[in-house]
Protein backbone atom coordinates (compact mmCIF):
# COMPACT_ATOMS: atom_id res chain seq x y z
CA UNK A 1 0.00 0.00 0.00
CA UNK A 2 1.41 3.45 -1.06
CA UNK A 3 0.91 6.04 1.71
CA UNK A 4 0.10 9.82 0.00
CA UNK A 5 1.70 12.37 0.43
CA UNK A 6 2.44 13.03 4.32
CA UNK A 7 0.17 10.56 5.90
CA UNK A 8 1.08 8.48 8.55
CA UNK A 9 -0.12 5.04 9.31
CA UNK A 10 -2.42 5.25 12.20
CA UNK A 11 -0.45 2.26 14.13
CA UNK A 12 3.01 1.61 13.04
CA UNK A 13 2.54 -2.24 14.54
CA UNK A 14 -0.10 -2.65 11.99
CA UNK A 15 2.02 -0.51 9.34
CA UNK A 16 5.09 -3.39 9.99
CA UNK A 17 3.29 -6.03 10.10
CA UNK A 18 1.29 -4.75 6.43
CA UNK A 19 4.98 -4.15 4.89
CA UNK A 20 6.29 -7.38 6.08
CA UNK A 21 3.43 -9.22 4.31
CA UNK A 22 4.59 -7.55 0.98
CA UNK A 23 6.06 -8.19 -2.16
CA UNK A 24 8.94 -5.39 -1.47
CA UNK A 25 12.52 -4.80 -2.86
CA UNK A 26 15.46 -6.58 -1.40
CA UNK A 27 16.65 -3.81 0.74
CA UNK A 28 13.03 -2.91 1.85
CA UNK A 29 12.58 -6.57 2.38
CA UNK A 30 15.70 -6.71 4.84
CA UNK A 31 14.33 -3.04 6.58
CA UNK A 32 10.93 -4.06 7.77
CA UNK A 33 12.39 -7.23 9.32
CA UNK A 34 14.18 -5.21 11.45
CA UNK A 35 13.24 -1.93 10.75
CA UNK A 36 13.60 0.59 14.01
CA UNK A 37 14.27 0.40 17.63
CA UNK A 38 11.91 -1.38 20.19
CA UNK A 39 9.34 1.21 20.83
CA UNK A 40 9.56 0.93 25.05
CA UNK A 41 13.06 1.22 24.64
CA UNK A 42 14.53 3.70 26.73
CA UNK A 43 15.80 6.89 25.37
CA UNK A 44 19.04 6.59 27.69
CA UNK A 45 19.48 2.78 25.82
CA UNK A 46 18.80 3.41 22.45
CA UNK A 47 20.98 3.73 19.19
CA UNK A 48 20.08 6.18 16.80
CA UNK A 49 21.23 7.62 13.79
CA UNK A 50 20.50 11.50 12.49
CA UNK A 51 20.23 11.95 9.18
CA UNK A 52 20.06 15.31 6.95
CA UNK A 53 19.41 15.95 3.75
CA UNK A 54 20.20 18.57 1.09
CA UNK A 55 17.93 19.29 -2.05
CA UNK A 56 16.83 20.80 -4.94
CA UNK A 57 14.18 22.79 -3.67
CA UNK A 58 11.69 21.96 -0.93
CA UNK A 59 8.73 20.23 -2.81
CA UNK A 60 9.56 16.75 -2.22
CA UNK A 61 7.18 15.48 -5.04
CA UNK A 62 8.64 17.72 -7.71
CA UNK A 63 12.23 18.41 -6.05
CA UNK A 64 15.55 15.75 -6.15
CA UNK A 65 17.82 14.44 -3.28
CA UNK A 66 21.70 15.88 -3.92
CA UNK A 67 23.74 14.78 -0.84
CA UNK A 68 22.93 12.84 1.69
CA UNK A 69 24.47 12.54 5.64
CA UNK A 70 24.03 10.44 8.52
CA UNK A 71 25.55 9.61 11.61
CA UNK A 72 25.31 7.01 14.06
CA UNK A 73 25.41 8.01 17.71
CA UNK A 74 23.32 7.16 21.09
CA UNK A 75 22.34 9.47 24.56
CA UNK A 76 25.89 9.29 25.57
CA UNK A 77 28.34 9.08 22.50
CA UNK A 78 28.21 9.67 18.87
CA UNK A 79 30.12 7.35 16.71
CA UNK A 80 31.94 9.80 13.85
CA UNK A 81 33.84 6.75 12.49
CA UNK A 82 30.35 5.44 10.90
CA UNK A 83 29.14 8.62 9.69
CA UNK A 84 28.77 8.55 5.79
CA UNK A 85 28.31 11.30 3.48
CA UNK A 86 26.87 10.68 -0.26
CA UNK A 87 26.45 12.89 -3.19
CA UNK A 88 23.50 12.07 -5.69
CA UNK A 89 23.28 12.42 -9.38
CA UNK A 90 20.80 14.53 -10.83
CA UNK A 91 19.59 16.86 -13.96
CA UNK A 92 17.58 19.20 -12.25
CA UNK A 93 20.01 21.17 -10.12
CA UNK A 94 19.49 24.78 -10.34
CA UNK A 95 20.92 27.86 -9.50
CA UNK A 96 19.36 28.89 -7.01
CA UNK A 97 19.58 25.55 -4.94
CA UNK A 98 23.55 25.68 -5.54
CA UNK A 99 23.56 29.07 -3.90
CA UNK A 100 22.39 27.80 -0.91
CA UNK A 101 24.54 23.97 -0.76
CA UNK A 102 27.55 25.05 -2.77
CA UNK A 103 26.91 21.36 -4.65
CA UNK A 104 27.83 22.50 -8.27
CA UNK A 105 27.13 20.48 -11.56
CA UNK A 106 30.66 19.12 -11.57
CA UNK A 107 30.42 18.01 -7.99
CA UNK A 108 27.59 15.41 -8.52
CA UNK A 109 29.04 14.69 -12.28
CA UNK A 110 30.57 11.18 -11.19
CA UNK A 111 27.95 10.70 -8.29
CA UNK A 112 25.78 7.72 -8.19
CA UNK A 113 22.28 7.76 -8.88
CA UNK A 114 19.46 7.91 -6.35
CA UNK A 115 18.66 4.39 -6.54
CA UNK A 116 22.49 3.02 -6.09
CA UNK A 117 22.87 6.15 -3.08
CA UNK A 118 19.32 4.44 -1.31
CA UNK A 119 20.28 1.01 -1.59
CA UNK A 120 23.22 2.07 1.19
CA UNK A 121 21.48 3.85 2.85
CA UNK A 122 18.77 2.39 3.76
CA UNK A 123 20.34 -0.54 5.67
CA UNK A 124 22.02 2.13 7.98
CA UNK A 125 19.02 2.96 9.31
CA UNK A 126 17.50 -0.59 9.96
CA UNK A 127 17.48 -1.45 13.47
CA UNK A 128 18.04 2.27 14.71
CA UNK A 129 15.82 5.34 15.72
CA UNK A 130 16.13 7.87 13.07
CA UNK A 131 16.68 11.45 14.10
CA UNK A 132 16.08 14.48 12.21
CA UNK A 133 15.51 18.34 12.39
CA UNK A 134 11.92 18.80 10.47
CA UNK A 135 10.85 15.57 9.71
CA UNK A 136 8.53 16.93 6.20
CA UNK A 137 12.42 17.03 4.54
CA UNK A 138 14.01 13.96 5.15
CA UNK A 139 11.02 11.53 5.64
CA UNK A 140 8.74 13.06 2.98
CA UNK A 141 12.01 12.67 0.23
CA UNK A 142 12.93 9.51 0.92
CA UNK A 143 8.99 8.45 0.78
CA UNK A 144 8.29 9.89 -2.80
CA UNK A 145 11.84 8.56 -3.78
CA UNK A 146 11.47 5.13 -3.28
CA UNK A 147 7.72 5.40 -3.97
CA UNK A 148 9.14 6.67 -7.76
CA UNK A 149 12.14 4.14 -7.66
CA UNK A 150 9.87 1.19 -6.52
CA UNK A 151 6.28 1.83 -6.00
CA UNK A 152 7.31 0.65 -2.78
CA UNK A 153 6.34 2.81 0.86
CA UNK A 154 9.55 3.27 2.94
CA UNK A 155 8.42 4.95 5.74
CA UNK A 156 9.65 4.53 9.72
CA UNK A 157 8.94 6.66 12.88
CA UNK A 158 11.35 9.79 13.71
CA UNK A 159 11.93 11.90 16.26
CA UNK A 160 11.91 15.36 15.27
CA UNK A 161 14.38 17.64 17.35
CA UNK A 162 12.53 20.46 15.49
CA UNK A 163 9.22 19.45 17.02
CA UNK A 164 10.89 18.64 20.41
CA UNK A 165 11.74 22.21 20.73
CA UNK A 166 8.60 23.63 19.73
CA UNK A 167 6.95 21.18 22.26
CA UNK A 168 9.33 22.46 25.40
CA UNK A 169 9.08 26.11 24.34
CA UNK A 170 5.43 25.91 24.51
CA UNK A 171 5.74 24.36 27.76
CA UNK A 172 7.50 27.04 28.96
CA UNK A 173 5.56 29.50 27.73
CA UNK A 174 3.15 31.95 30.06
CA UNK A 175 0.16 31.63 30.23
CA UNK A 176 -0.44 35.09 28.80
CA UNK A 177 2.21 34.77 26.21
CA UNK A 178 -0.01 31.20 24.86
CA UNK A 179 -3.39 33.44 25.29
CA UNK A 180 -1.75 36.33 23.11
CA UNK A 181 -0.50 33.40 20.91
CA UNK A 182 3.28 34.68 20.50
CA UNK A 183 5.28 33.74 18.58
CA UNK A 184 7.75 31.38 19.38
CA UNK A 185 11.37 31.66 19.03
CA UNK A 186 13.62 30.67 16.41
CA UNK A 187 13.24 26.98 15.57
CA UNK A 188 16.35 26.58 12.61
CA UNK A 189 18.27 24.43 13.58
CA UNK A 190 21.64 26.98 14.20
CA UNK A 191 19.14 28.81 16.11
CA UNK A 192 18.37 26.14 18.21
CA UNK A 193 21.54 25.16 18.78
CA UNK A 194 22.72 28.07 20.03
CA UNK A 195 19.83 27.78 22.75
CA UNK A 196 21.86 25.01 24.14
CA UNK A 197 25.30 26.28 24.21
CA UNK A 198 26.40 24.30 21.01
CA UNK A 199 29.12 25.47 18.82
CA UNK A 200 27.90 26.92 15.20
CA UNK A 201 28.54 24.68 12.26
CA UNK A 202 28.31 25.66 8.26
CA UNK A 203 25.03 24.95 7.29
CA UNK A 204 23.39 23.02 4.33
CA UNK A 205 26.59 20.57 4.58
CA UNK A 206 24.04 16.99 4.89
CA UNK A 207 27.00 15.70 7.11
CA UNK A 208 27.44 18.67 9.32
CA UNK A 209 23.66 18.94 9.51
CA UNK A 210 23.75 15.43 10.72
CA UNK A 211 26.21 15.89 13.23
CA UNK A 212 24.67 18.69 14.45
CA UNK A 213 21.09 17.43 14.79
CA UNK A 214 22.73 14.46 16.85
CA UNK A 215 24.34 17.17 19.05
CA UNK A 216 21.45 18.96 19.66
CA UNK A 217 19.30 15.82 20.44
CA UNK A 218 21.82 14.59 23.11
CA UNK A 219 21.49 18.04 24.93
CA UNK A 220 17.53 18.12 24.32
CA UNK A 221 17.62 14.81 26.20
CA UNK A 222 19.83 16.04 28.96
CA UNK A 223 17.93 19.45 29.55
CA UNK A 224 14.38 17.99 29.12
CA UNK A 225 14.93 14.58 30.96
CA UNK A 226 13.94 12.27 28.43
CA UNK A 227 16.48 9.82 29.21
CA UNK A 228 14.05 7.39 30.81
CA UNK A 229 11.29 8.01 28.54
CA UNK A 230 10.34 4.84 25.83
CA UNK A 231 11.60 6.04 22.48
CA UNK A 232 7.45 5.92 21.67
CA UNK A 233 6.94 8.61 23.53
CA UNK A 234 9.32 10.92 21.07
CA UNK A 235 7.70 9.47 17.75
CA UNK A 236 6.38 11.88 15.21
Amino acid sequence: MLYPYQTLPDDWDDFLFEQVSEQQPPALQAFYQQPWVEPDLLVGDAEFVAVDIETTGLNAEQDDIISIGLVPFTAQRITLAKARHWLVRTRNLTSESVVVHRITHSDIAQAPPLRAVLSEVIPCLQGRQVVVHYRYMEREFFRQSVAGLHESTWLFPVIDTLELEAAHLRQKQSIVSRLFKQTLPSLRLPNVRERYNLPAYENHNALTDALATAELLQAQVAKQNLVDKPVRSLWY
